[in-house]
Parts: structure tokens; sequence; C-alpha cells
């Protein structure tokens, strides 16, 4: 697996035009958990950054003081970011969004406003205003609703509609983890090393992590993606916060 896993880096890597950046993305945020620990602790081990996308809703004093205590505070290896503001499905039909068609805009902004201040009372100055949408959804309105409470990115899954304005850049990932929907496990790994590849390959590699959904041989997998791309010099690891001074 790690040799397979390091020919897909590498052949990425000299695919793209420019040394390419590779970024991990760790959505629903809020709450400490074994899982979320042994997230963390892979990605101290190997030194690598990591953007948190955080549910408002979910965040308190108390729980933020438990994630902090497993993260520590050093912002250069995490990006905190906001993920919605309940996490919750306001589609009556289709997809499931929570700032999606279903929703008002006076109802988008001020809920979007809503969570934004509340992270940033938690958080302070490690807050990082970028939003990711929970399921990787929203509407034109959400997004001209983010420019206009002066949010400087969102971060969605590769070719995500509606397109956004480029005052707001669309940070996406196209690398999904732990979602897999191949019905053969050997498929779905060699899936998941033809998206790093072209990832690596197109200049930027966005990977999307659930630690809920990680299992044993999931946190295995995680432990050898992120020691391979922490030896490859090739290629530059970064999160949202690196890419927009960038």
């Amino acid at each position: 697996m790690r040799e397979t896993i390091a020919s897909h880096i590498d052949r990425g890597c000299q695919l793209s035009v420019n040394r390419p950046r590779v970024f991990f993305r760790a959505d629903d945020i809020g709450i400490a958990s074994q899982t979320f620990a042994q997230m963390i602790q892979c990605f101290q081990k190997h030194r690598l950054p990591l953007c948190l996308a955080t549910v408002p809703a979910w965040l308190t004093t108390a729980r933020l003081q438990e994630l902090r205590r497993l993260t520590g505070t050093n912002s250069a290896q995490w990006c905190w970011h906001q993920h919605g503001r309940l996490h919750r499905n306001f589609e009556p039909a289709g997809k499931k969004q929570e700032f999606g068609p279903a929703r008002t805009k006076n109802a988008i902004h001020a809920s979007l406003a809503k969570g934004r201040s509340r992270l940033e009372r938690l958080l302070g100055h490690d807050f990082q205003p970028i939003f990711t949408p929970p399921w990787n959804r929203c509407s034109s309105d959400t997004l001209q609703a983010l420019i206009d409470l002066d949010f400087k990115a969102v971060s969605r899954s590769r070719g995500a509609r509606p397109e956004t304005l480029p005052q707001l850049p669309d940070l996406q990932v196209n690398v999904d983890l732990h979602t897999r929907k191949e019905a053969e496990p050997h498929l779905g790994f060699q899936n998941l090393v033809t998206e790093i590849e072209q990832g690596l390959a197109s200049g930027l590699c966005g990977i999307m992590l659930h630690h809920q959904r990680m299992n044993g041989a999931a946190l295995e997998l995680l432990d050898i993606l992120l020691g391979l791309l922490h030896n490859n010099r090739t290629l530059l690891p970064v999160h949202f916060g690196d890419l927009l001074q960038q």
C-alpha cells in the first residue's frame, strides 16, 4: 500500500506545472472524541497543517478548552474556520443543504453572521474568515452573503456550483479520504490514489477528512499518507491561511 501511494504522489508531482500544494480539511469539528484526538496526534507526529472546519453551534468554551488541550495553540499548524452554523438540513427535498435555496437571503445572512460572531468570540485571533458549507453545497445567495460579510474564501468540492466571484476564491477539495462510495474496497483504494495523483497534478490537492468515520484502517492509511507527504520535498503542505497569503 505504501509503495502504491508513494508512486501516485510522485507521478502527480511530476505532472504538475508548478510545485504542487496540498491541504487537509477536517469537517464537523466542535466536540472532542477519541477519533478526533487520534487524527490530531497523527498531524502532530508528521508536523503537517490542518484546516479545522468548526460548527459554531457545537462549540462552547468548555469544548474548546478540551479541543485545545489536544491541539495546543500552534496557529501555524491549525486553521480554525467556519462550518455552517447549526449543521442542519433545511431543504424539504433533494440533497441536504444548510445554506440552500429553501432559505431566504435574510435568513442566510443572519445565520452566517451569527455563526461567525460566535467563533470570533470563542477563537479570537485564531479564527480565519473562511467558510465550508455542510455537505459542500450552498446557494448563490450564500456566496454573496459571504462576500458582504467579508469572508475571504469558501471551500467546497471539486466542480461545485454555482461558481464564486473573484473576490471569494473557492479552495476546493478534490480527494475524499473517508466517505468512499465504491462497493469494492480495492476499487475505493485505486480511485483514492488516482484522485491524489490528479489533485497534485492540478497544482492544488485538497483532501477532505471526517474523523467520525475513521477506524483503525483509516487511521493507518492517514498515517502513511502524511508520512509520505511530509518526506516529499517536491510538494508544499499548506492550510487555508497560507493559500490566502500566497
